[in-house]
């Protein structure tokens, strides 16, 4: 290489840098208590369109702006979201819930409706189906799309198989701890409701335990879950966000799911609305920036169940949006299990009119805020502990301070060349100027 090309190799690299970085609504009545609803064997596998999805939460229209948005949408949600309610029994045996996973946890890659027998692929509806009971009986025991797992390894995770914390095998995980707010007695109410009851993976359940959710410093001391190779980008350790207190971070492609999860469960359980009906069944829950959880307690209508973090869960609603997978079990327990819907799946942006920045700005409009398609949006990549890197493992600071210093240095070597150089190294220089000019105009024209 001739020594005069140094000049236009080093402005090169800088301008490489940038192009690569530059159903109709249910009227039911409502369900007074908390008695277990018996599961259908009819299955209605279909998705509401956006105008039912409208109409579902048609009661905020009527409302002035101030009750569509803080503490008010919260109260206002929670009159729809219990309208109609139903409940499963979270009881000793558990088994209706096991049941209900195979169909709102089910993972439709693995096992498709086709291979369900009963299923119409016109209507998208399932007759006469038969739920499992164990590995080895006759009912159905499809995989499981289970928080926790990486999924970018093959799935091995079923509805029936090792219900404990072994290699491959699930828990019932409610997303907001009982022992924060509903304690364990009893066995309706919040308990079961499937919003937060979850399939994980038995090993990190136990590792999230009681702990509140938010970003791990990855600096300082932390766990995984021990001996569970497809579930190591899940961690337990000091918040990152306020640096103490010991909060539990789910992998990437689980953060919004579990952001979303929590927010409904503000929304449906919470006594901003003076519920004089507040107990383990029917608890009074609040979203805040706690890091560290309490001993067992049950709400009342003057204690509250805090959980969060969320500061963190926040951002977690936008790093993972909601996708098809989320989307569709929202739908599925809507129309087969539970007759409410998860709004902050629906209109994922009503979260930051809540607990966001745009709490006193913005107001919830059903009848014209975006609904949430999977389309719309990029999935995240996991990435471990490099959670904080961009490029070739390279910390983002890293990164972009070389990018800054090779600007600088490029932006020198210009002016050295137009002020010193010789006719040829300024001829060279136009040159590159007007192919970077004649590709940026191409990219431009491609939009």
């Amino acid at each position: 290489m001739k020594k005069n090309n140094l000049p236009l190799l080093i402005l090169a690299v800088p301008l490489l840098a940038g192009v690569l970085i530059s159903r109709p609504v249910n009227k039911a009545k409502p369900v007074e208590g908390y008695d277990k609803s018996s599961i259908p064997t009819t299955i209605n596998l279909n998705d509401l369109s956006d105008d039912s999805i409208r109409s579902y939460y048609s009661n905020l229209n009527s409302l002035n702006e101030s009750e569509r948005r803080g503490d008010n949408l919260l109260k206002n949600l929670k009159g729809i979201l219990k309208n109609g309610q139903k409940y499963l029994s979270y009881d000793t045996g558990k088994t209706d819930i096991w049941k209900v996973y195979e169909i709102v946890d089910r993972d439709w890659k693995l096992s498709p409706a086709s291979e369900i027998e009963g299923y119409n692929s016109a209507t998208k509806t399932i007759t006469g189906y038969v739920y499992g009971k164990s590995t080895s009986s006759k009912g159905s025991n499809p995989y499981i799309h289970a928080l926790y797992v990486d999924r970018n390894v093959e799935n091995q995770m079923t509805a029936w198989s090792n219900h404990d914390q072994t290699m491959w095998g699930i828990n019932q995980e409610h997303i907001w701890a009982k022992s924060q707010g509903f304690n364990e007695s009893g066995a309706g109410g919040a308990r079961g409701d499937i919003m937060h009851l979850w399939a994980a993976d038995g090993k990190t359940n136990n590792l999230h335990n009681d702990h509140t959710f938010g970003y791990v410093d990855k600096t300082k001391s932390y766990s995984t879950p021990n001996g569970i190779s497809y579930a190591q980008n899940n961690y337990l350790g000091v918040s990152k966000t306020f640096g103490t207190g010991k909060v539990f971070e789910p992998q990437d492609s689980d953060k919004g799911d579990i952001a979303r999860a929590l927010f409904y469960m503000a929304a449906r359980y919470n006594n901003f609305d003076g519920d004089t009906n507040i107990d383990s069944d029917n608890p009074n829950l609040r979203l805040t920036n706690i890091t560290e959880e309490k001993s067992a307690y049950t709400s009342s209508t003057t204690v509250v169940g805090e959980y969060g973090v969320i500061k963190d869960l926040l951002e977690w609603n936008k790093l993972d949006p909601v996708d098809e997978f989320e989307l569709h079990r929202n739908n599925l327990c809507y129309n087969n299990y539970t007759n409410n819907r998860n709004p902050f799946i629906d209109f994922p942006e009503w979260a930051d009119y809540i607990w966001g920045e745009n709490s006193e700005k913005k107001s919830a409009n059903p009848s014209s805020d975006d609904i949430a398609r999977p389309q719309d949006f990029v999935p995240p990549i996991d990435s471990g502990t490099k959670d904080d890197n961009l490029l070739f493992g390279l910390p983002k600071l890293y990164v972009y301070i070389g990018v800054g210093v090779l600007g600088v240095i490029a932006i020198i070597v210009v002016i050295v060349i137009l002020t010193k150089g010789s006719k040829k190294q300024k001829k060279a220089l136009k040159k590159v100027r007007k192919k970077v000019f004649k590709s940026t105009t191409k990219s431009k024209k491609k939009k």
